[in-house]
């Protein structure tokens, strides 16, 4: 087969292009640290790297669920904790009125407080995390504990009993809010023998007023019942945290074993990377060398 000059510059230049695009390509490597740029790069391990991804962008979802759920539930945690130390106050008070005589103005002085405990546990009942009301279940945006016009019961639920479920990793999802109508037991909704804890202290200090010590030491059941029905439920919020830590501690697991899997999918080895890109380096400048001297030649050459 007779070589002309034309098919020499036509082979000299697509070898210099075909080393360019080499390059080009090593250097979009290097400077990404990806092996796979495009589907066409690793057909199947590009599949391999879109299904890994969608399962991490799940479990950043849970995980942003989770924290969301589990800081909801601190804030509750501690609202319920005023309730039990403010319940369990009023336990102390009615033990020192019911042994001891306290007079007029030491009676007036635990009624003030008793008070002073009311306010404290409807501030509780009508605390907010993001501008929602935590106790008022699905009814967010109105307070849980309202006064009630007619004065028995002292107080009233005006939210309701929805329990709001949050799911926060594949195979869990956890109620994100506590009743508020059974902390306080109002309607007898957690202990129904006992009335609910401001009906309780309503009567306490009537009956401290009236210097009835009986009565003052009969109250100690009612407040007990309330006590721990509120201690119950602090217990049962302090599980479900415990099980969000859990779930966390598992997606987390999963998140470090499925980014080292895409990884190893989809990340270039960056030494043979480098190697590679030293070696077309080369090649292109040889190439561009050899170009430079066959497409330079001329008639004269032929005849030397």
């Amino acid at each position: 087969m007779r070589v002309t000059f034309n098919m020499m510059s036509r082979r000299v230049l697509d070898s210099i292009n075909s080393n360019a695009a080499a390059l080009l390509d090593l250097q979009a490597r290097s400077a990404s640290g990806k092996r796979i740029l495009k589907p066409s790069d690793d057909v199947s391990g590009t599949g391999r790297a879109m299904s890994l991804r969608s399962t991490l962008t799940g479990i950043e979802q849970y995980l942003t669920n989770n924290d969301a759920v589990k800081t909801q539930l601190e804030v509750s945690t501690s609202a319920m904790d005023t309730v039990v130390d403010k319940i369990q106050r009023v336990r102390n008070i009615a033990v020192e009125a019911a042994n001891s005589t306290t007079g007029a103005e030491g009676g007036a002085a635990l009624i003030a407080e008793l008070d002073e405990i009311t306010t404290s546990l409807v501030a509780a009942g009508n605390s907010q995390y993001s501008g929602k009301y935590l106790f008022s279940g699905s009814l967010t945006n109105q307070p849980a504990i309202v006064p009630n016009a007619a004065c028995n019961p002292p107080y009233l639920f005006a939210g309701n009993d929805t329990m709001m479920k949050v799911q926060v990793s594949p195979w869990t999802s956890t109620g994100s809010n506590v009743a508020g109508r059974k902390l306080f037991n109002l309607n007898g909704s957690a202990a129904p023998a006992a009335p609910d804890i401001f009906a309780v202290i309503a009567s306490l200090k009537q009956n401290i007023l009236d210097g009835d010590h009986t009565a003052v030491s009969t109250s100690l059941t009612d407040i007990d019942a309330n006590r721990m029905n509120a201690t119950a439920m602090r217990s049962e919020v302090g599980g479900r945290i415990a099980t969000l830590e859990s779930a966390s501690d598992s997606l987390l697991d999963s998140k470090t074993s499925l980014s080292s899997l895409l990884s190893k999918t989809e990340d270039a080895d960056m030494a043979q990377t480098i190697m590679d890109l030293q070696t077309r380096e080369n090649m292109y400048q040889a190439s561009v060398s050899t170009a430079s001297k066959i497409l330079n030649m001329s008639l004269a050459d032929y005849f030397k």
